[in-house]
């Protein structure tokens, strides 16, 4: 295969993707065919320059995620602060016969995110070149594809990626598997009253809420939790690696921080949440319902509150409806 056609089959292959992180294992697996380096990496660090997520590609075939005890060396974060100081794109370092490249894939005072390439030898100025057009093309697909995954009005992930994550939890490689303290949650989150809001002060104020309240919610949580638009004035949260407590904890605090918003003659904008545990050998739909179940409850229930429906469930309040994969005969 020539060059050209080579150059042309890696670039279509990573546009062909619709998911980010099989987007960046493409790309990274393009940059191993072309350059034969001993690593390469893509390294997400959140506003306070903490490491989130890591993708990895050695020698082997296979991609290695990271979303905890990722390990950022000194000479790395000097690096990527040299880089940020004096606003370059990249950077090339050389250390003991090896040589460090650093590449800005994204940058925003959510994230910024890093391509880094650990090489034997110096990359000739045609591989460089390369490497430069096909980190352009990349990103101006990233952000197509960005675009087509966030909802307009708030910025928020869309429905049509939730259903895309979902299918990513039961595969497991949105969220590691946790220890027996710590699980993934569902929360399913409705403002209260919000038809009143419309009817009342009309639909631009309205979406001027949701634009609030999505803007409380990301303040609110991690990089690592993932929110969604679900429609209207319905979110979805997807929230990893917490103790029942702490999840408690955290929707408790978003609630509180909801209440807080102040808009001209509106009353206090209060939310009501419905909480579930994820669990893998229950179909989603069921999850989705269980978490709708306890939203119901909250809204029953005076509103302005936290539901979880393995409570519910436990007092008597509502009847356990978990279905599992291996309870149903397909014919």
């Amino acid at each position: 295969m020539s060059i050209s056609n080579n150059i042309l089959h890696h670039i279509e292959n990573f546009t062909s993707q619709r998911d980010k992180e099989l987007l960046a294992f493409s790309l990274l697996k393009s940059i191993r065919e072309i350059l034969s380096p001993i690593r390469t990496s893509i390294l997400t660090l959140n506003g306070q320059d903490e490491p989130t997520m890591e993708i990895a590609l050695t020698n082997g075939e296979s991609c290695e995620y990271r979303y905890q005890d990722i390990s950022v060396s000194d000479s790395t974060r000097a690096s990527l602060d040299y880089i940020n100081t004096w606003h370059l794109d990249e950077l090339m370092k050389a250390h003991d016969d090896q040589y460090t490249s650093f590449h800005v894939l994204q940058q925003s005072r959510q994230q910024n995110q890093y391509l880094i390439i650990t090489l034997d030898n110096k990359p000739s100025r045609s591989e460089s070149y390369i490497v430069k057009g096909m980190l352009s093309i990349y990103g101006n697909f990233s952000s197509l594809l960005a675009e087509s995954q966030t909802d307009e009005l708030t910025g928020l992930m869309n429905r049509k990626t939730f259903e895309e994550s979902i299918v990513k939890l039961y595969q497991g490689t949105a969220f590691e598997e946790e220890s027996d303290l710590k699980s993934n949650w569902i929360a399913i989150i409705d403002l209260d009253h919000f038809k009143n809001i419309n009817d009342s002060a009309g639909h631009l104020y309205g979406d001027e809420v949701l634009i609030h309240v999505s803007r409380v919610m990301r303040q609110t949580f991690t990089q690592d939790d993932m929110l969604f638009r679900f429609g209207g004035e319905e979110f979805v949260i997807l929230m990893r690696n917490r103790t029942r407590s702490q999840c408690a904890e955290n929707l408790d605090k978003l609630r509180l921080n909801v209440q807080e918003i102040v808009m001209n003659n509106l009353d206090p904008i209060t939310i009501s949440i419905g909480v579930c545990e994820f669990q893998k050998d229950v179909f989603h739909v069921t999850l989705m319902d269980q978490a709708d179940q306890a939203l119901y409850y909250s809204k029953q229930n005076g509103r302005n509150r936290v539901t979880f429906y393995k409570e519910i469930v436990e007092a008597g309040l509502a009847k356990d409806n978990s279905v599992t994969h291996g309870d149903i005969d397909l014919f």
